[in-house]
């Protein structure tokens, strides 16, 4: 598959430079446009025939995301009004565009192609895709598919080298954009891939005639809303509202109440968020939405709305936009490139100073509505916080992902509020952008999937958040990084991959003008920082070095970028204070002075060799000694705390098991444990001074073992009803990190069969981060806890482990072992 593509690219490549060389001295050509305006202007279908046409408001709208799993005649069908929505829906915003002239001016920022790009960009995407598939053995047009393939990501603010490409003329492009039109039709048609099944555990995006049909309007779509922005920024003498074009919200022209000055904050409390979208849902995904990670953010307090025109224009009043204490440094020297004064889309219209503005609507002028959101960039939103943070007195950040998740789901339920990631995991059917089209989507309440054609207030009412989804994107601090498990997918290898790089912020929940996979409660999209679109923002109250998905983050790393690694706040602060408390004094006196001494007292001491070799294959000695006080055959085994197997396939080997069942609470743990019965899974060790150390493989599981094999996410301390009562019990380095370690040994005397084996594994390293101090246990204690259940002591042993940090940092542990019997 590589190969073919390179093969491809190759080619068109070889085209496009014949392309340039012929094309250096000609002219951009509106020849020929005069179809624009009149009936020959569609490719496709006109909008009153084209599935989605509202009759009762004279506009096309979305229909809702289809369904990737179907084979036959409903997945052609489905595809195809899919299809056929997306491309007319691209040709009814192009259609604002009065002249010719229009198309090839150029935006004035320079960091993007003009127009006439983004016109016959979607088809020769279509187009090369459908090759790289394997759909077509030959392009359309191995000149335009090349001319129109790539689009321009600016890596930096001062780059105005806009591209010089010489642009055929319209027609041309008209009439390319119709062929490609055709070529797809007939491969949704008649391509017998789309008949093929598929099996109910093969990931969706596995069959790639299918995903490419999938993808194709998906891509679309994205330049909907791209083209929506770049026809924002062009002169108002340039375009016109579009016949079909959904009505702008109502509250576009109401928007001019008493907002309130300062964001209110409301309290969330912390929580876990798991990230990452499964394969074998049904709708469309970019690669980098699959993966798993499960990220905690601690209590937090959240601005109810998004930042508001009028909350902006209290920064823009107050000189912040001439004061680089508020500004990041590179924040500051875009600002300063550009003399930025004022938010990108609003237009002065008053004398210097007297601060009157006017709000940029895509194809109309409306005096500022204070009440709608502010759609900045990110050096602007971070701006503010810092700005709004000094004049309350507040440490003021964004939303981290995670805590953007949260506030999802405090506000999912409520009349008016799109469904949380949570909930659209485990059942896809929840996804909003699955469910609705446009206009479910507007009886919902939702500014999403063009239920309406412009953004609209802040505050729909929703409580205790109003519009998390729609309206406008949310800017978040992450950077756009990978969730583990991500695998960049063939088809579109540079779609996520290259922004992977701590340049491209990360923008969740989608806007007004968000359709399909980017209405999706799924989506995770990557925008520059100095780039403007559709995009506000909230500000935080919270933990001042949260945890983000770009720390720590999974491969690939772009352009050298090495994410940073996560260090709590608490941690760090341990770390500013360590040489002051008496603990660490008396730690690193011992390294000083004690010698080996400093072994004299504790389990250590009773250890039979500090080589650190002994201290490796723990899950496996952890399991050797269960198998080892366990008789019979057709056994079953559990391991509580899973993490990613290695216990439980060490137990699975051994020939008196039957099954073993692996639980834990991190879904990403879980993914990577099952993904091991399936498949190796690779992984990079952590090198030294923050790079990346030597790639890994994890071995799979052999088939007679895996077979033996499940895993699922369970709660150590409420274990589900449905697991049956084992043999043997594995709990490894989990006790002292359960909030309620006695619930959990209340669960053994059911889940263990009469004469089963229990054995404990703990360093008995107690934090109130994770425990109760009123409910630690020592090993004494929990001698007497089991004996109180039922459970007798025949072995209590050290057993080390070692557990790499980097190349140079090694966590060197002695767990305490203890085995017990169930008696009778």
């Amino acid at each position: 598959m590589a190969l073919r593509t390179s093969v491809v690219r190759l080619e068109l490549r070889l085209a496009a430079a014949r392309r340039q060389l012929a094309s250096l001295a000609e002219p951009c050509s509106a020849q020929g446009a005069d179809y624009l305006h009149t009936p020959r202007f569609w490719t496709g279908l006109a909008p009153e025939q084209c599935p989605g046409y509202d009759a009762s408001r004279k506009c096309l709208s979305s229909l809702r995301a289809p369904d990737l799993r179907e084979r036959g005649a409903p997945l052609r069908r489905s595809l195809e009004a899919y299809f056929e929505n997306s491309w007319t829906l691209t040709e009814v915003l192009f259609s604002s565009l009065r002249t010719a002239d229009a198309y090839y001016r150029p935006p004035a920022h320079g960091l993007r192609h003009a127009k006439v790009f983004y016109y016959g960009h979607p088809a020769a995407l279509a187009v090369n895709k459908l090759r790289v598939a394997g759909a077509l053995t030959a392009g359309l047009d191995d000149e335009f598919d090349v001319l129109f393939e790539t689009g321009v990501d600016e890596m930096t603010w001062d780059d105005l080298a806009t591209p010089k490409t010489k642009w055929p003329s319209l027609v041309e492009i008209r009439d390319y954009r119709e062929a490609a039109r055709d070529l797809v039709l007939k491969t949704i048609r008649e391509h017998p891939a789309l008949d093929a099944p598929l099996a109910n555990d093969a990931p969706t995006d596995s069959a790639d005639v299918v995903w490419a049909l999938g993808m194709i309007p998906e891509h679309e779509r994205i330049h909907l809303e791209t083209s929506t922005t770049l026809i924002r920024e062009l002169p108002l003498s340039d375009v016109r509202r579009p016949d079909y074009w959904p009505p702008d919200h109502p509250s576009v022209k109401d928007a001019f109440g008493a907002a309130p000055s300062r964001p209110q904050l409301v309290d969330v409390a912390g929580g876990s968020s798991t990230l990452g979208k499964p394969r074998t849902h049904a709708t469309y995904s970019w690669d980098n939405e699959y993966g798993s990670r499960t990220v905690d953010a601690r209590e937090f307090k959240c601005s109810r709305t998004q930042v508001t025109n009028g909350q902006m224009l209290e920064f823009v009043k107050a000189g912040g936009y001439a004061n680089p204490d508020h500004w990041t440094d590179d924040g500051w020297a875009w600002r300063s490139f550009r003399n930025t004064k004022w938010p990108h889309f609003w237009e002065r219209t008053g004398p210097q100073g007297v601060h009157e503005y006017a709000l940029r609507l895509p194809f109309s002028e409306t005096p500022l509505p204070p009440d709608l959101p502010a759609e900045v960039n990110l050096h602007e939103a971070k701006a503010y916080a810092s700005w709004l943070g000094g004049e309350t007195g507040k440490q003021l950040r964004l939303p981290t992902e995670a805590e953007y998740q949260l506030i999802r789901t405090a506000t999912a339920g409520a009349p008016g509020a799109a469904a949380s990631l949570e909930t659209a995991r485990d059942d896809e059917a929840a996804d909003d952008v699955v469910s609705k089209d446009s206009a479910a989507m507007r009886e919902a309440g939702l500014n999403l999937n063009f239920a309406w054609g412009s953004p609209a207030t802040a505050d729909d009412g929703v409580r205790p958040f109003a519009a998390v989804a729609g309206n406008a994107w949310e800017y978040c601090e992450d950077w756009f990084a990978a969730l583990p498990g991500f695998n960049v997918h063939h088809l579109y290898d540079d779609f996520s991959a290259p922004c992977m790089d701590g340049q491209h912020s990360l923008i969740l929940g989608g806007s007004f003008a968000s359709t399909g996979n980017e209405a999706s409660a799924f989506s995770r999209f990557h925008f520059r920082s100095h780039f403007h679109n559709l995009i506000g923002f909230r500000v935080v109250e919270g933990e001042g070095e949260p945890e983000l998905t770009s720390h720590d983050a999974a491969k690939p790393w772009a352009d050298g970028w090495v994410p940073p690694t996560y260090v709590r706040a608490d941690a760090a602060d341990e770390g500013a204070h360590k040489y002051e408390s008496a603990a660490q004094l008396a730690a690193y006196l011992d390294l000083h002075f004690g010698g080996s001494d400093a072994l004299a007292d504790g389990p250590a001491a009773n250890l039979a060799s500090f080589d650190v070799r002994d201290a490796l294959h723990f899950p496996g000695r952890c399991a050797r000694i269960l198998d080892e006080a366990v008789r019979g055959e057709r056994l079953r085994g559990l391991d509580v705390g899973c993490a990613v197997g290695g216990a439980a396939t060490a137990l699975a080997a051994s020939s008196k098991f039957a099954e073993v069942v692996g639980v834990d609470f991190a879904k990403g743990f879980v993914d990577a444990a099952d993904a091991l019965t399936k498949g190796d899974l690779a992984y990079s060790r952590s090198g030294e001074a923050s790079k990346p150390g030597s790639s890994c493989v994890a071995k799979a599981a052999a088939p007679e073992i895996a077979s033996k094999l499940s895993f699922r996410r369970a709660d150590a301390c409420a274990l589900p009803d449905d697991l049956g009562s084992f043999d043997a019990v594995l709990a490894a380095n989990l006790l002292c990190r359960l909030p309620e370690p006695l619930s959990f040994l209340d669960a053994l005397p059911n889940v263990t069969n009469a004469n089963g084996a229990v054995f404990f594994a703990s360093p008995f390293s107690w934090m109130e981060e994770y425990t109760p101090r009123e409910l630690w246990l020592t090993p004494e204690g929990l001698e007497s806890a089991m004996r109180s259940r039922g459970f007798s002591l025949e072995r209590a042993a050290p057993e080390p482990v070692l557990i790499r940090d980097h190349a140079r940092k090694f966590q060197f542990i002695v767990s305490h072992g203890m085995l017990f019997r169930k008696v009778g």
